[in-house]
């Protein structure tokens, strides 16, 4: 699924998604990841509706092993909660930064998929096609190649299946998982081979390159532009001033403010605005007609 985010220029798109990671990842502040992990999960079920409660689990389940690697393995901290069996102590500081940890981890994993979602390879064929024409093209095909390969070797193993392929015990699991690989990596040699043949009959570096641009930069880019930096560069501020920090050894404590919380908060849904701003406009729109 698209929303309205999806339809501005691919620089906008990068730099929000540069500056909601970056921030909580590399300040650790309790409330800047809290927000950037609500959001994250509420923009990503928004883009993936149901088919992405699977991958959910799967986050959920690193952000709890995240979560419990780090007190069993770090014992810094002054309050003592219990010993472990071995002997080892269990801080409360220490399970406070596991946690927030796993935050940070589950938040960053979200904000990536809807990276991928919203950045298509077309848009980072568009940023690099002029600074790396040569790297575009590449990354250009290895994204049409994956799924391309990755459909190739389901139909050879319904192939081979339909033909009374033997598939039962693990011994021959392996034996046919070896043959649909050897048999998919000829193909893809030939496929390259028949690409590069293909290229050459059309005078593929034989000449100067040209380029189609299919994006370009507008008023509204500019505007998210200058709301995303400002917004980011507000937070920014906050965290070099010391109004925003958590210190977690060897005591736990937060520096927060309601105000720069909100700001973050503002940066964070920036998409959902964007597509609640485009429904209230089309139903003005139709309540016109």
């Amino acid at each position: 699924m698209t929303d309205a985010f999806c339809e501005y220029h691919p620089i906008v798109n990068i730099v929000y998604f540069l500056v909601v990671l970056a921030l909580p990842a590399f300040v650790m502040q309790t409330g800047l990841l809290m927000i950037s992990c609500i959001c994250a999960a509420v923009y990503y079920f928004h883009l993936k509706r149901r088919g992405g409660v699977r991958y959910f689990g799967v986050v959920l389940g690193l952000f709890l092993i995240t979560a419990l690697i780090n007190p069993l393995f770090s014992h810094r901290g002054a309050t003592l909660l219990f010993y472990l069996p071995t002997g080892n102590p269990v801080t409360e500081e220490a399970l406070i930064y596991g946690v927030q940890m796993g935050i940070m981890v589950f938040g960053t994993l979200l904000w990536c998929s809807c990276f991928n979602t919203v950045v298509t390879s077309e848009k980072w064929i568009e940023i690099l096609g002029r600074v790396a024409p040569f790297f575009s093209l590449l990354l250009a095909m290895i994204f049409r190649f994956i799924p391309k390969y990755t459909g190739q070797i389901q139909k050879i193993h319904f192939a081979r299946k339909a033909m009374g392929e033997k598939n039962t015990g693990l011994k021959d699991k392996v034996k046919n998982a070896f043959q649909t690989f050897s048999i998919t990596t000829t193909w893809a040699l030939e496929n390259s081979v028949d690409t590069v043949d293909s290229m050459r009959a059309r005078g593929y570096g034989t000449g100067r390159r040209s380029t189609y641009h299919n994006y370009r930069i507008t008023f509204r880019d500019i505007s998210a532009l200058i709301w995303i930096t400002g917004w980011g560069g507000v937070v920014l501020y906050a965290v070099a001033s010391g109004a925003l920090k958590t210190v977690y050894y060897p005591y736990y404590e937060v520096r927060g403010s309601v105000l720069f919380y909100a700001a973050f908060a503002l940066l964070c849904l920036t998409p959902l605005g964007m597509e609640g701003k485009e429904n209230f406009r089309w139903r003005r729109l139709k309540f016109k007609i």
